[in-house]
Parts: C-alpha cells; structure tokens; sequence
C-alpha cells in the first residue's frame, strides 16, 4: 500500500519543518494566525520598533511561525493588503553550541539575508535617494568606517571604470569587489583582501561594531519605509540562552539591547521561547536581563490548541492541495481516511496537545496502516498499534 491508497500524495503529518516554501502551511490556529498577522500589519504601519516574545510549550508552533512568515509569500500579502512596502523576515537560530555567540549570529544573519540582497537592496537606495544616500548612510550609522563600508556597497552597480551610473536599472555589478566585501564582512583578514577594500581589520570582531553594521543595515534598508516597511528579525530557541556561560549570555543580551537601541525605527524582534518547568513570564528577567526585558513588553501566548482546534488543523492539513488533490477530497468526511471517533479517541488519550505531538501521532497511525495493510482505519486499529505511539496515555 502507498498513500494514494488513502487518497493522499504523501505523508501530511511533517515532524521536521519542510525545505520548500510551498510546503509551509498555516493550518487551523486561527486566533493565533490573527493575532500574529494584527502584531505584523502594526509594525508595517508604525516606526517604533519593537520586541516581542512568543511564549509556549515545546511544539506549539513558533518555529512553524517563524518559517511561515519568513518563507512563504503571507508577509508580501498583508504588506500588499494595507498598501506598504514589502516587510524584510529574517530567521536565526540562537547559536548556543559556539564559543563566540556574537559573531555566529552574525554569521548566521548575514547568510539567511544573502549579501547579494543587501548589494541590490543598498543600490535601490542610491536609486531612490540619488543625491542623497551617502548622507542617508552618514546618518544612520554610528561609526565612519560602517558608513563608508556601505557607501562602497551602495555603489558597487556603477561602471567600475568612470564611477558613473550604466542606466536607469541598477547596471553592472563591480563582481571583484561583491566578493571581496561580502569576504570582508564574513571575517576574512587575508592581506589581498584588506588592500584591495583599504578597510581596518577587527570591525567585525568588535560585538559593538557588529550592531553598527546590522543597525546601520536595517536604518537605511527602511528608511522612509521606501524599500522595506519593517525588517522582522526571529530568534528561535531563545530558551537556551540557558545552556551557554552567563559570561556569553550576558554579552548576547547586551547585543540585542544596542541592536534595538540603535535601531530605534522599523524592527521588530520575536524571541521564540520555550519555557522551562516552572517557569512563569514574570521570571523572564533570569534569561533576558532587567536591562533587555524592559525593552521586551509585547508577548504572544502560543496555547495548546483544543479538542476542536486539534480537529480543524487536521482537517486542513489532510485536504490541502499539497497533499491531496481536489477531487479526491471527501466531503462527507473531512478527516479521511480518519473518522471523527477516531481523531477524537486519539486526541483524548495522548495526553497534552501541541501541532508537533499531532504530527508525531498521526504520521506514526498513517504509517503503520500502510505497513499492515489496514485498508480502513479503526479505533481497534489504533488500540492494535498503541504500545507504539510514544506519546500514548489512556484517558484521564
């Protein structure tokens, strides 16, 4: 048996986050898709930026959110919907396992950017403000040797002979000095490469410089909100802040309060965090610090999701044109090739509820079916194959 047999292209129930953006599906969770699209259209709309700290358990669904808004076209969708510029997502893991948590992050950013993005995006700036992006530049950064490193970005589309501009488009890219940039601020220190860009070693060594660059970016990138509205910025796993030297974390709490503290206008920061056993919001200050915390007064709940939102995510997940086609939805039941007893009786006993443990139970039910053959799934099926579901418990 295969999953056409359940009329079904594949497996829906996903327990790792999909590579293609296409397969980034918002299902079900509704109040909670609101909520988070209402925080987004504000920060589109207004300049003060922000922080913001989505709170919940183990698999309710950050991670998911961040990918979706950061992956997929929804964020160009509700720019278009309240008639802004496009919105600029960026998601980061927290880089717990390096021995310098600063430049990783850094690191991390700048390759989920793409410095051919920032290349582009800095030269529409020159274009929008022809007589005055150096000034625009000069302005936003707080350091000289930041700002004329994005001059020299800024114009990198000129012609590399005359430094005069090719035509109306963005022209013909300087390629030797993209790369010698772009090697620049990875942290290359090779002699060729600091002659040929006459650039100090160390600025992207120092934490401090390491903000002016990133604040610099975001301050030119959304000034005016010309080129983008808000740049979004999601750290995931924040929690393990934890699992690092308080040396380390303290010197990363200290990098995102300058970060937002120079980046005054236009970014939003979502902290995923899970929190630990026992721990309530009000204690976030043990992670955050008072100083970060104070900076940080927007939460989004992440709840587990009822019986009836549990029955409505999978009732979306199983009909999407990803995973079945049109015309092999079942419209007298929804759930196939589940009944609603069947979900239901499942729901109950495996104890709490989160999109990640759903994905787990049902994926492991839908398998095991396809092993055995089961042509027509059964809650004597289900009770067949419990000692295999991890997350069973029987019914409080």
């Amino acid at each position: 048996m295969e999953y056409n047999s359940f009329k079904l292209k594949e497996n829906p129930f996903r327990l790792t986050p999909p590579l293609n953006p296409e397969e980034i599906i918002w299902a079900g969770m509704d109040k909670l898709k609101t909520e988070l699209e209402n925080r987004i259209r504000m920060s589109m709309r207004t300049s003060a930026s922000r922080i913001i700290i989505n709170w919940g358990n183990y698999g309710s669904g950050k991670t998911h959110a961040a990918n979706y808004f950061s992956r997929t076209p929804r964020l160009k969708e509700l720019s278009d919907e309240i008639s802004v510029a496009p919105a600029k997502s960026i998601k980061v893991n927290l880089p717990r396992a390096s021995k310098d948590i600063v430049q990783a992050f850094w690191r991390a950013l700048l390759g989920q950017i793409e410095f051919d993005f920032i290349v582009k995006d800095f030269n529409r700036l020159r274009q929008l403000f022809p007589s005055d992006y150096k000034r625009i530049i000069n302005v936003n950064a707080n350091d000289s040797i930041v700002a004329e490193l994005f001059t020299e970005i800024a114009t990198i589309y000129l012609n590399k002979k005359n430094q005069t501009q090719i035509s109306m488009d963005l022209g013909i890219p300087d390629q030797e000095k993209i790369d010698d940039i772009k090697n620049y601020l990875y942290g290359d220190k090779t002699k060729a490469t600091l002659t040929s860009l006459n650039f100090p070693t160390g600025i992207i060594e120092d934490d401090e410089q390491v903000v002016n660059l990133l604040s610099t970016m975001f301050n030119c990138l959304s000034y005016e909100k010309k080129i983008y509205s808000e740049i979004f910025l999601w750290i995931d796993e924040f929690e393990d802040i934890d699992t690092v030297n308080k040396s380390a974390a303290d010197r990363f709490t200290t990098f995102l309060r300058q970060l937002i503290d120079k980046t005054p206008n236009h970014l939003t920061i979502f902290l995923n965090f899970t929190p630990k056993r026992f721990l309530n919001i009000e204690d976030l200050s043990i992670y955050l610090g008072e100083a970060l915390l104070s900076r940080a007064r927007l939460k989004i709940y992440f709840a587990e999701p009822t019986l009836e939102e549990s029955i409505d995510y999978l009732e979306v997940l199983l009909n999407h044109p990803v995973f079945r086609d049109k015309e092999d939805v079942n419209n007298e039941n929804n759930l196939y090739p589940f009944s609603e007893d069947i979900v239901k009786y499942v729901l109950r006993n495996i104890g709490r509820l989160s999109m990640r443990k759903i994905n787990e139970v049902f994926s492991i039910i839908l398998e095991l079916a396809l092993i055995q053959e089961v042509e027509t799934l059964s809650i004597e099926f289900v009770n067949s194959i419990k000692e295999e579901i991890i997350s069973w418990e029987g019914e409080a």
